[in-house]
C-alpha cells in the first residue's frame, strides 16, 4: 500500500524568547496539535491545558529549547506567537462591561501583546550583613508542580509555591548556597524563617516578574458605556 504524501510545505517563523533574547524558529501547530489543544481546554482541567501548551510549543519549535526551564512570561508569549501563525493572528474574547456586567466580544492583535517588564526592581535582596538573597524568575516546570494547580488552593497558599520557585541562591562572601541542591522541606523551612519586611522585599521582585498585557478599549454594545481593561497573563487571551 503506497503510503499518503505530504499535501503541504509548513513554513517557519522567527520569535525571540523575552527573557534571554534568543531568536528561535519554529512551525505553526497543525491538526494533530490542535486537537489535543482544544481537548484540554475544554476539559477546564488546568494541568491538562498547562501540559498541552508545553507538548505544542515543543513540537512546533524547530530549534530545540528546554521549555520546561524557561520562565513563565516565556512560555505564555511562545504560545501566543505560536498560535497567532497557526490559526490566525487575532482571538475573540468576551469581557463584561464594567456598568451593565453584559458580555461583549473584543478581538485582540496577538501579534500586538507587549511583555511589560520592571528593570528598576532588583534581583538581590539584603538580608542582613551576612546573607543575601538572589532571585529568579520562576520556571515553567514549577507551574506543572501539583501543589501549584489545586484550584482548591488559597491565594495565599498559591502565592507563597510561587514566591519557592523564585529562589535562586544564598550568598554570602566565602559560599553561594543553590536552592536547587536542597530538598523541599529545607526551601519551604528557610522562606518561613524570614522576617516580615524580608519577605516583603522578596515579594517586591515577585510582583514586578514580566507578564504577558495588553489594554484593550470598547463601547458597551448594550449601554455604550466606554470600558478600558487591561488583559493580563495568558487565561485573557483564550
Amino acid at each position: 500500500i503506497m503510503a499518503l504524501p505530504q499535501v503541504n510545505e509548513v513554513p517557519s517563523y522567527f520569535l525571540t524568547i523575552p527573557s534571554t533574547k534568543k531568536e528561535v524558529r519554529f512551525r505553526p501547530f497543525l491538526v494533530k496539535e490542535q486537537k489535543v489543544l482544544l481537548i484540554a481546554l475544554e476539559s477546564r482541567n488546568q494541568k491538562d491545558v498547562l501540559n498541552a501548551i508545553t507538548n505544542t510549543i515543543n513540537s512546533c519549535l524547530i530549534d530545540k529549547v528546554s521549555v520546561d526551564k524557561l520562565s513563565t512570561f516565556d512560555v505564555e508569549y511562545m504560545f501566543t506567537q505560536i498560535r497567532s501563525k497557526s490559526v490566525g493572528e487575532t482571538s475573540t474574547i468576551l469581557i463584561k462591561c464594567d456598568e451593565c456586567e453584559a458580555e461583549n466580544e473584543v478581538t485582540i492583535n496577538l501579534e500586538q501583546i507587549d511583555v511589560i517588564t520592571d528593570d528598576t526592581v532588583s534581583d538581590l535582596v539584603e538580608l542582613n550583613d551576612t546573607y543575601t538573597l538572589k532571585l529568579r524568575y520562576p520556571k515553567y516546570e514549577h507551574m506543572l508542580d501539583d501543589s501549584f494547580r489545586d484550584p482548591d488552593s488559597p491565594v495565599a497558599k498559591t502565592i507563597y509555591h510561587f514566591t519557592l520557585g523564585c529562589l535562586d541562591s544564598l550568598q554570602t562572601e566565602e559560599e553561594n548556597i543553590s536552592f536547587d541542591d536542597e530538598s523541599q522541606e529545607e526551601v519551604e523551612k528557610f522562606l518561613e524563617s524570614l522576617t516580615n519586611d524580608q519577605f516583603e522585599k522578596i515579594m517586591k521582585f515577585v510582583n514586578a516578574i514580566p507578564r504577558l498585557e495588553k489594554k484593550v478599549e470598547f463601547d458597551c454594545m448594550s449601554c455604550q458605556k466606554n470600558n478600558q481593561y487591561v488583559l493580563q497573563g495568558i487565561e485573557d487571551f483564550f
